[in-house]
């Protein structure tokens, strides 16, 4: 296999909705392409990605796990990632480095909560996606019914590549659209395709499906469209030509099917990975991910420049790094230059990674996705790293805010010490994830959702043998303003030595629509004031941004501008400017008023039609607004609604009590919104 040339490269995410099966893809996908003998199965914690004891025990994904394989001449890097909404940033620093993703979707509950927003989420990167549609041998599987989910959640075209075949309600495998042969089967009985060939109803849908492809396809390539209009049928090559090109654009999404638990449907898929999912560099994504831009993203004789995208735990290598190479050749014994810090690093080894194992490698090229044993480094997610004398800066990753905490601390005086080692690991490992010290010498540690700060709290027993406590998870609370306001502030300070130091500030602050964030604008002071008092100024801002003014909680839909300040010339004092910026933030925000808000989950759930009337009243108790409201097959409904996250907590073990445990539910941060009046909804400060 030449693996000298990136086309031959695919960098593939699997992403999905939780218990879709993308984990059970994954590990198919392994078995099939050889790299494992025989496929690990979730409920018994054996499969090759979940590898972390938590996931084991509760059959989840909890980190995203590189995992490489060769099909057909192709290097596929595939990287498993979680379905819950609490590790979302395992999702998002995944999509930044993939080329393309596999969107997995259940054959029996269509398009998901968490289906849509990791769509969102590969949307915003460009990516192209195919759609697999999995258990398609359970008892309610609709695969018509996912294809038009597709097309109205996500408004983009769903394009069938194989038709389903069933008999006597028993899915046997499925026919080629293209070429109308079988493209894999799960029976032992080969009639079964005599049989399908022989039945109208079943030339009706093939031909149906087929004139839906050729007028997507018509839309989208000028040859396509002129066989079309002359009523002329596209050879094989063109169709498939027409359908790789639409695909590297993102304008449409082929549809496969089948069961990742039961061998034959997966071939199929991998060869469409390879046949239209584009390699590295063949996508307009792919070519705006570096923000210097050199000539070819994918050029092996370009400088080394690549981004780190995750902290590994691979077992024996300490310290490695997972990233992705998009330009150049790294080589044990290369030195490079992280740009973040300046700081220049020796690359022990090169590492294929596989999970949490790893095969060192001579050499990694352009286009692929590697892990390098660098020792211990101040290295970070979102770093990018270039050969020397070569400079290059990546565009980074953003990542959720947390909208949960607890105080946490050990549980013997002995591991305080450990502790704090511990959870800066485990905070350089996940971006999502945040620990600040309480002056009383406890943590407070802030994550995406109850079960991501238990996991934290499991992780640091099992992995560092370190027994904690910790109070309940508080929900993380925001301030915001009423109203405008706009206040000029003195400072006065005269030192023991005599000199007096002064400073005056202008401040005006705005509230801004729900959602969009702080705005801090320094500008007019710039030429009033030296750099460094200028800095002081926008550090003041910043500090109480972040942290609130006493009493109070971090800021957000808010603009803040100093439009004037002066100083005495005879000394310019950073403390100074420091001090009457925090005084005038301060006197602003007292005027303007404060708004309280609180985190709003979007909730979705699936139950049975008989239990919606419990479950809607429930979600009234709650402060909940229904937005949709869906039946679904096999008496099943939807509801999705929005929830205050404060009135969420134990709400899996209400749900199975309200729904004798015929129910589920997954739910995501959607927007920060007014807390009803309680005594303290608007304040002065």
């Amino acid at each position: 296999m030449n693996l000298d040339s990136c086309t031959n490269i695919r960098n593939i995410g699997v992403i999905a909705h939780v218990d879709a099966g993308k984990t059970t893809l994954t590990e198919r996908i392994l078995l099939e392409t050889g790299s494992i003998s025989f496929p690990g199965l979730v409920h018994e914690g054996t499969t090759s990605s979940d590898y972390l004891l938590q996931e084991r025990e509760r059959g989840i994904s909890i980190i995203s796990a590189a995992l490489s394989c060769k099909w057909h001449g192709h290097l596929i890097n595939i990287v498993d990632t979680p379905g819950h909404i609490d590790f979302t940033a395992e999702v998002e620093r995944t999509l930044r480095v993939m080329d393309a993703v596999i969107t997995v979707f259940c054959a029996v509950h269509g398009v998901q909560a968490q289906s849509e927003t990791v769509w969102r989420r590969a949307r915003r990167y460009s990516l192209p996606t195919l759609a697999y549609v999995n258990k398609m041998d359970r008892e309610g599987a609709d695969f018509n019914a996912v294809l038009a989910g597709i097309r109205k959640r996500f408004a983009v075209p769903a394009l069938p590549m194989q038709i389903p075949v069933f008999v006597e309600q028993r899915f046997v495998g499925a026919v080629d659209l293209f070429s109308g042969k079988p493209a894999f089967s799960l029976s032992e009985e080969a009639s079964w395709f005599a049989a399908w060939q022989s039945d109208l109803d079943a030339a009706i849908e093939l031909e149906s499906a087929r004139e839906y492809v050729l007028e997507c396809l018509a839309e989208l390539d000028d040859e396509v469209l002129r066989c079309y209009l002359n009523n002329e049928k596209p050879g094989l090559g063109v169709m498939q030509r027409a359908l790789r090109d639409a695909v590297a654009k993102s304008s449409l999404i082929p549809v496969f099917c089948g069961s990742a638990l039961v061998s034959g449907s997966v071939p199929a898929l991998l060869d469409a990975v390879c046949r239209y999912l584009p390699g590295p560099g063949q996508t307009e994504a792919s070519l705006a991910a570096c923000i210097c831009k050199p000539e070819n993203q994918c050029d092996s004789c370009e400088p080394f420049c690549a981004l780190v995208f995750n902290q590994g735990r691979l077992s024996h290598a300490d310290g490695c790094l997972a990233l992705r190479l998009y330009s150049g050749t790294v080589k044990p014994g290369m030195r490079i230059q992280n740009m973040r810090t300046g700081k220049k690093m020796l690359v022990h080894r090169v590492l294929r990674i596989f999970a949490d194992d790893y095969q060192e490698i001579e050499a990694a090229r352009a286009g692929d996705i590697v892990g390098l044993d660098l020792g211990q480094q101040d290295c970070r997610t979102g770093d990018t790293f270039c050969q020397e004398g070569f400079s290059c800066v990546l565009e980074s990753m953003s990542f959720p805010e947390p909208v949960l905490h607890m105080n946490l601390a050990a549980l013997r005086e002995e591991d305080s010490a450990p502790l704090a080692e511990a959870l800066q690991r485990l905070t350089e490992e996940d971006p999502s994830l945040q620990a600040q010290r309480n002056i009383e010498g406890t943590w407070r540690l802030a994550g995406m959702g109850e079960l991501h700060l238990q996991i934290v709290q499991e992780r640091l027993q099992s992995d560092y043998g370190l027994q904690t406590r910790s109070g309940q998870p508080q929900v993380k609370y925001k301030d915001s303003i009423a109203a405008q306001a706009e206040v000029s502030q003195q400072f006065s300070k005269q030192m023991p030595g005599g000199q007096t130091y002064q400073a005056s500030l202008s401040l005006t602050i705005k509230p801004l629509p729900r959602g969009a964030g702080v705005h801090i604008d320094c500008k007019e002071i710039s030429a009033d004031l030296p750099p460094n008092c200028q800095q002081a100024v926008r550090q003041g801002i910043e500090e109480i941004v972040e942290s609130g003014v006493p009493g109070g909680q971090p800021l957000t839909d808010i603009s803040i501008t100093a439009w004037r300040a002066s100083y005495d010339a005879r000394e310019a004092s950073e403390l100074a400017f420091l001090s009457v910026t925090r005084l005038a933030l301060q006197d602003a925000l007292q005027k303007a008023g404060r708004i309280e808000l609180e985190p709003v989950m979007r909730v979705e759930m699936s139950l049975y039609q008989d239990h919606v009337g419990k479950v809607l009243a429930d979600l009234t108790a709650r402060r909940g607004r229904v937005t949709e409201l869906d039946s679904l097959a096999l008496g099943e409904a939807r509801i999705t609604a929005l929830v205050p996250l404060a009135e969420m907590f134990g709400y899996a073990s209400d749900l199975r009590s309200l729904c004798a445990g015929r129910a589920q539910f997954s739910a995501e941060p959607s927007s920060y919104e007014k807390r009803p009046d309680q005594g303290k909804t608007e304040k002065a400060i």
